[in-house]
């Protein structure tokens, strides 16, 4: 019989979905168990689902038996019954159960009964109405495997809720639409390597002509990576507003993280603000060091900043400019580009197989005269195809800023350059 049961209750539970929230899920339940056959033997002939309230259980599903016209009604948290249900987290109970109170119970049903408690913050009470039934020990054995199966149940859709909740957050922190600024191009991709991920990317107007850039990735993804992503552009949105100076907010970020006790966390991020001119003072936290290309063949590193944020509490970050001239492109990558694995095929000189800073440079300066969307598009294409188009391991980020090649944007004079290309 155990073995029946089991597959009986496993092939019920699989009927029920919580994508309708935890007291639709316990309502089908609740039916199921009343109306299914396969419990028939074990004589179930109504259910009910008390919701756990401040000093009581409140009744808010009622099928079978007494009926709906019960709903709204309560047991006090102080009834014998009710602690022992709590203290047990499963209970069969009869005139014989000790503290029973006959005319308490008989509000809710006219029948032997069996409850288990599920779920917490609220915590539910499903109580079944027993008519008679064979095997005590079967009758246990229901309950459970009840209890233990919705239970689960319930954590899963908790987990559910909040990754569907942090996705919301994530998404809503991203440009809605990429701010104009006359004279540029900027398009911006990032891809979860989970359901959320630790990568993000922020721009914002800091004033007229000017715009706040950002791309940052947290240690790890998944939702803690997330989270700490969330944390990182509400910040330095917050610095943009109080014309907070780049260096001094990325240091109170750095605090900021470092106090938020998550102490095997961090977080690397480049920062920036660019100007019409195409003037970029810009800082790097640690980051994958963003390329600079030129119409001419040269490539410059953008990597003067500090350590990542989050473990030393005091680090100091400094600044640095550069000039964006006309048909010049700016590429802000996360390491889940450059670090994209290939699975197969050959090793480089260093035995490597990921697609790495070169791959990246050969890429790019291949495509310099594309748009700035289509080069981020091709970036990404490429590192999934490098991959064998398997799911990412990591997040992935993109972003390309492409100064256009025209007269009327001429470079700003005085600015230096930086000291010197990586590859001429």
């Amino acid at each position: 019989m155990g073995k029946k049961l089991f597959r009986n209750v496993e092939m019920l539970l699989a009927q029920i979905t919580a994508a309708e929230g935890s007291e639709k899920m316990l309502e089908g339940i609740a039916h199921l168990l009343v109306e299914s056959d396969d419990m028939a033997a074990l004589g179930i002939v109504s259910g009910r689902v008390y919701r756990e309230r401040a000093d009581d259980y409140e009744l808010i599903i009622s099928v079978s038996g007494h009926g709906p016209g019960i709903l709204g009604k309560t047991v006090s948290k102080s009834y014998e019954v009710v602690r022992e249900i709590e203290k047990h987290r499963l209970y069969v109970i009869s005139p014989d159960t000790p503290g029973f109170d006959p005319e308490l119970e008989a509000q809710f049903s006219d029948m032997d009964s069996a409850a288990i408690l599920v779920g917490r913050e609220p915590a539910y009470i499903i109580s079944l109405g027993i008519r008679h039934h064979g095997s005590e020990d079967d009758l246990l054995v229901l309950l459970e495997i009840l209890r233990a199966a919705i239970g689960m149940k319930l954590r899963q859709q908790s987990i559910d809720t909040q990754m569907r909740q942090a996705r919301e957050i994530q998404a809503s922190l991203l440009p809605s639409h990429i701010p104009e600024l006359k004279g540029f191009e900027i398009a911006a991709i990032t891809t979860a390597a989970e359901e959320v991920g630790g990568d993000i990317y922020d721009i914002q107007p800091v004033e007229e002509g000017v715009l706040g850039i950002m791309v940052a990735d947290a240690s790890g993804h998944g939702l803690p990576a997330a989270l700490q992503a969330r944390d990182v552009v509400i910040g330095m949105r917050m610095g943009q507003s109080e014309n907070e100076k780049i260096t001094a907010a990325i240091r109170r970020m750095n605090r900021v993280i470092h106090n938020s006790g998550l102490t095997s966390r961090f977080i690397s991020m480049f920062y920036g603000e660019l100007e019409d001119t195409g003037n970029f003072i810009y800082v790097n936290g640690g980051h994958v060091q963003p390329l600079l290309l030129t119409p001419g063949g040269d490539v410059f590193e953008l990597k003067t900043g500090g350590p990542v944020l989050g473990p030393l509490p005091d680090a100091v970050y400094r600044r640095n400019y550069v000039n964006l001239r006309p048909g010049e492109v700016l590429v802000i990558v996360s390491d889940g580009v450059t670090e994209r694995e290939r699975l197969d095929g050959p090793a480089d000189a260093d035995g490597m197989r990921e697609f790495g800073r070169e791959g990246l440079i050969d890429l790019v300066s291949g495509i310099l005269d594309h748009t700035a969307s289509l080069i981020a598009a091709e970036i990404m294409r490429k590192i999934k195809e490098f991959g064998g188009n398997q799911p990412l391991k990591d997040d992935a980020t993109v972003m390309v800023i492409r100064r256009l090649a025209a007269e009327d944007y001429p470079p700003a004079e005085g600015l230096l350059r930086l000291a010197g290309p990586i590859r001429r």
